[in-house]
C-alpha cells in the first residue's frame, strides 16, 4: 500500500525539481485561448519555460496502423518538464515555424510497441495522419506526460503546435504547463498571472471580463482526486496493522503468563525488570522480522494486483514496486510493530515482584487482574477497529452499487462503440469528414443483427465540450456569468443506437443541418433550466457572442445522460448535427440484437473498405464504458473489503485465543460449577456472554468512531449516507457474527469440562 501511495501521491513524477512544474488555467478546469496564452507568455517573468498544448488523437500509419493518443504542443511544454530525451531531441521553437518539416517525439512505450525498440528510429520518416513525419526524439522510460486531460492514460506522441495571433479570445482550447524560475514561489507566479489577467480583462472586456488565470502546482492538480482516496486506504492499512499488533500482543500476554516461573528464576538470579522487558521486546522483534520477511515476498505480488486495480497510467503502475524506499518503510514498520506488539506484555511484567514470581504458574499470577484488564482492552480495541473497517467496507460497496444502479439505463452489452480519428490531408475539409461518417453509419446499420447505428462527437461519461448559450430574451453581456451547456454533434441515428429516450418532439433529421436556423435537441436538464414549466419546443438558442453565429430551434427533448463521469450530475446539454462538429474525432455507436462485442471485426472491416489507413480504436460496449467509469469506486470497494476481511480474521483469531486462555485460567472454577450441578448450556452461555461482552464494548466504541468519521466520509462515498443506521447496524451485525463463531469453540470446550479432571489438575 505504501508503494501505491508513493507512486500516486507522494512522488508521482520523475521530473527534476517537480515542485517548480505548474499548470496555468483561466479558472478551474477551463481552457486558454491562443491570444491569451501568447500575451501571458510575453508579459510574465516568473516562468523559465511556458508552453501550451492540446490533446490530439493521431493515426500512426505503416504496416501496423494504429490510433495513438498524443498532443500538439509548443516547444516550451516538454522543456517545462525538464526531462532529457533518451535518444534524439525534443521539440524546438523552429519546429513551429511555417513551412517547417513535420517532426514528432515519441514515448518509450510507443517506441517499443510500434518500432520494436529500434535504436535507429531517430531520423526515420513515418506516416502520421497521412503526412510523412520525421521521428526526432524518444523520451526515456518512466517519463509521464502529466495532464488533467490524460488521467489514467498515457500520451505517446508529441507534434509541433503553431499558434497564430488570430481568432477570438473566447475560444479556449489550450492547456498550459510551465516551469518556474528557481527563486519564484507558486504564490508569486499566481499573483503575477492574475495581475496580467486583470489587465487583459480591462483591455478586452467583451471576452475576458470573467477570465482570471490561475497558477497551480502540477503535483497538486494531478493528485487532488486520487490523494484523498489513497490516504484513506493507507489509513485503513494502519488500522489492520493495529488489529494485528493487538492480536499478537494478546498472544504474548497469554504466553508470558505461563512463563512466570521462568521470570521468577531470572529475577532470583539477579535479572532486573528492564532486562526482562528487553527479552520480551527481542522476542516480539523476532516475530516481526519473520512476518516482515514473508510480507515483503507477498508484497511483490500484492503490488501487481493493486496496480491492476488502479486506474492510472502504465508509468505509474510500473512505479508501484518493492524498491529500496519500500524496503526502508518495511523496516520502520517492523520496528513499530515489534514495539506495539510487545509493549502490553512488557507492562504486565513491569511490576513483577519476587513474591508473585516465586509462586510460578499459580492462579494468582497467571490470572492477575492487571493482565486480564490488558487482554480485555486489547480485544475491545480489536473489535472497535474491525467495526470501523467493516463500516467502511459496507459504505464503499454500497456506494459502488449505487453508481452502477444510477447508470443502469445506459449500460448495455448490446451497444458497441468505436473511435475513429479523421486527421490527415484527406479529411481537412468538413465535407470529406461528413461523407465518411455518413457512409460508415450507413454500412454499419446494414450489418446482420444491427438495429441502429449513429455517429457522435463524444461518448457518455467521458467528458465533453461546453459553451455558454443565450436563450429567451437574453442579450450578450461580457460581464454576465452565464451557465455552460454541453454540446454534442451527432448523426440522426445516434439516439436510437445509444438508447437515449425521446421525451418530447422528435430527434434530429438530415434537414436539421445548416448554417442558421437549424434544429437542435436538448436534454431534460437544459429544458428545465432555461424554460421551467414551459414547452421548450420551438424555443430559440443563440451563441453567446456579440454577433451570434447561429440561431437554433429546439425540435425535441431527450432524457439526461451523465457526461463527466458516472457520479456527476447530468449537465444541461444540446445536440446538433455533425456539420457543426468542433473535433475531427468521431465515435461510431451500434446497437445489435445480439451481444455487440461480436460486431468488432465487422465494423473494422467496413471502415477498412472506406479507408484502409484509418484504424478503429477503443471498441467497447456501453456496459464496459460504465464499468470503466466506476472502476475507481470498484477498486476502492474491493481493497477495503479485503482489509475488512483481514481485520475480521485477525479479530476472530485473537478473540478465540484470548477466550481460550480465559477458559484455561478458570478451568477449576468451571469444574466446581459443573460438580455442583451447572448444566452444559449454562457454562456455554457463561463463556459466550464473556466473549460477546468484550466484543459488544468494542462495537460500541467502533460505532462512536464511525459516527465521528461520518461527516468526513460524505465526500468519499456517493449516493449513501455514512450516518445511516442501516449501514451501522449491518457493520455491527457482521462483526458480531464473526465474533460469535470465534467464541463458540472455546465455549463448547468449556461446557464439556470434566469436573474430576479439572480438580485433579489443580
Amino acid at each position: 500500500m505504501y508503494s501505491a501511495l508513493r507512486a500516486l501521491v507522494l512522488q508521482p513524477f520523475s521530473y527534476p525539481n517537480q515542485g517548480q512544474v505548474v499548470q496555468m488555467w483561466p479558472g478551474e478546469d477551463r481552457s486558454a485561448s491562443p491570444l491569451d496564452f501568447l500575451d501571458i507568455k510575453e508579459q510574465a517573468s516568473s516562468f523559465r519555460e511556458l508552453g501550451a498544448y492540446t490533446p490530439n488523437q493521431t493515426n500512426l500509419g505503416g504496416d501496423n496502423s494504429q490510433a495513438v493518443r498524443g498532443a500538439r504542443c509548443t516547444a516550451g511544454v516538454l522543456r517545462a518538464f525538464g526531462v532529457a530525451p533518451a535518444a534524439g531531441r525534443i521539440l524546438e521553437t523552429s519546429d513551429e515555424a511555417a513551412g517547417a518539416p513535420a517532426v514528432a517525439v515519441i514515448s518509450n512505450g510507443l517506441w517499443r510497441r510500434a518500432f520494436a525498440a529500434d535504436p535507429g528510429v531517430v531520423g526515420r520518416v513515418v506516416p502520421i495522419d497521412g503526412v510523412g513525419t520525421t521521428i526526432v526524439g524518444v523520451m526515456p522510460a518512466g517519463f509521464e506526460f502529466a495532464s488533467p486531460w490524460y488521467r489514467g492514460t498515457d500520451c505517446e506522441i508529441w507534434t509541433p503546435l503553431r499558434l497564430m495571433r488570430d481568432g477570438s479570445r473566447a475560444d479556449g482550447w489550450l492547456a498550459c504547463v510551465g516551469r518556474l524560475k528557481d527563486w519564484i514561489a507558486i504564490a508569486t507566479a499566481d499573483a503575477e498571472v492574475k495581475a496580467i489577467s486583470a489587465r487583459l480583462a480591462a483591455e478586452f472586456p467583451e471576452t475576458n471580463s470573467n477570465t482570471t488565470f490561475l497558477v497551480r502546482s502540477m503535483k497538486g492538480e494531478m493528485t487532488r482526486f486520487v490523494g484523498a482516496q489513497m490516504w484513506m486506504l493507507f489509513g485503513a492499512v494502519i488500522l489492520v496493522l493495529l488489529v494485528a499488533c493487538a492480536n499478537v500482543a494478546s498472544m504474548l500476554l497469554a504466553r508470558n503468563a505461563m512463563r512466570q516461573g521462568e521470570f521468577g528464576l531470572r529475577v532470583a538470579l539477579g535479572a532486573l525488570r528492564h532486562q526482562i522487558g528487553r527479552l520480551i521486546l527481542a522476542e516480539s522483534l523476532a516475530l516481526s522480522l519473520g512476518g516482515s520477511a514473508a510480507g515483503v515476498v507477498l508484497a511483490v505480488a500484492g503490488t501487481r494486483i493493486l496496480s491492476a486495480l488502479t486506474q492510472t497510467t502504465d508509468t505509474r503502475r510500473s512505479a508501484m514496486a518493492v524498491d529500496g524506499h519500500v524496503l526502508a518503510f518495511a523496516v520502520a514498520a517492523t520496528l513499530a510493530t515489534a514495539l506495539l506488539s510487545g509493549l502490553p506484555a512488557i507492562l504486565a511484567t513491569s511490576r513483577l515482584s519476587m513474591a508473585e514470581a516465586s509462586r510460578g504458574e499459580s492462579r494468582s499470577v497467571a490470572g492477575s487482574g492487571r493482565r486480564q484488564r490488558l487482554l480485555r482492552a486489547l480485544v475491545i480495541a480489536q473489535a472497535a477497529v474491525a467495526f470501523v473497517l467493516a463500516n467502511l467496507a459496507v459504505l464503499f460497496s454500497a456506494s459502488y452499487l449505487k453508481v452502477l444502479a444510477a447508470n443502469q439505463g445506459l449500460a448495455s452489452d448490446f451497444v458497441l462503440s468505436g473511435e475513429v480519428d479523421l486527421h490527415g490531408g484527406r479529411y481537412d475539409q468538413l465535407e470529406d469528414r461528413l461523407r465518411l461518417a455518413a457512409q460508415l453509419a450507413e454500412r454499419s446499420a446494414s450489418l446482420p443483427g444491427v438495429t441502429a447505428a449513429g455517429i457522435t462527437s463524444k461518448l457518455p461519461l467521458e467528458g465533453g465540450t461546453n459553451s455558454t448559450l443565450l436563450v429567451n430574451r437574453e442579450v450578450f453581456d461580457p460581464k454576465a456569468d452565464l451557465p455552460r451547456a454541453e454540446i454534442s454533434s451527432i448523426s440522426p441515428g445516434y439516439f436510437a443506437a445509444a438508447g437515449i429516450r425521446l421525451l418530447r418532439g422528435r430527434t434530429l433529421e438530415a434537414g436539421d443541418a445548416g448554417k442558421d436556423g437549424f434544429g437542435v435537441v436538448v436534454n431534460r436538464a437544459l429544458a428545465e433550466k432555461c424554460w421551467p414549466g414551459q414547452d421548450p419546443l420551438g424555443k430559440v438558442i443563440r451563441s453567446n457572442s456579440p454577433t451570434p453565429y447561429y440561431h437554433a430551434q429546439v425540435v425535441g427533448v431527450v432524457e439526461d445522460v451523465r457526461q463527466w463521469g458516472p457520479k456527476e450530475t447530468a449537465a444541461p446539454e444540446m445536440y446538433w448535427t455533425l456539420d457543426h462538429a468542433w473535433s475531427q474525432t468521431i465515435f461510431l455507436v451500434v446497437r445489435s440484437s445480439q451481444p455487440a462485442s461480436r460486431l468488432a471485426p465487422l465494423l473494422r472491416r467496413e471502415l477498412a473498405a472506406l479507408d484502409r489507413d484509418l484504424p478503429m480504436s477503443r471498441l467497447r460496449t456501453l456496459r464496459r464504458i460504465v464499468e470503466d467509469g466506476a472502476q475507481p469506486d470498484r477498486a476502492v470497494a474491493n481493497i477495503v473489503d479485503f482489509f475488512m476481511a483481514a481485520a475480521l480474521g485477525l479479530v476472530a483469531v485473537g478473540l478465540y485465543g484470548t477466550l481460550s486462555y480465559w477458559v484455561l485460567q478458570r478451568t477449576r472454577e468451571i469444574g466446581i460449577r459443573v460438580a455442583v450441578g451447572a448444566e452444559r448450556g449454562r457454562i456455554l452461555r457463561l463463556v459466550l456472554r464473556q466473549g460477546l461482552g468484550w466484543v459488544g464494548g468494542g462495537v460500541g466504541l467502533g460505532a462512536a468512531a464511525a459516527l465521528a468519521l461520518g461527516a468526513g466520509l460524505r465526500a468519499a462515498v456517493w449516493g449513501v449516507d455514512p450516518l445511516n443506521g442501516f449501514y451501522l447496524f449491518g457493520s455491527g451485525a457482521l462483526v458480531s457474527a464473526v465474533a460469535a463463531v470465534a467464541c463458540w469453540i472455546p465455549a463448547w470446550r468449556a461446557s464439556g469440562v470434566d469436573p474430576i479432571v479439572a480438580l485433579r489438575s489443580e
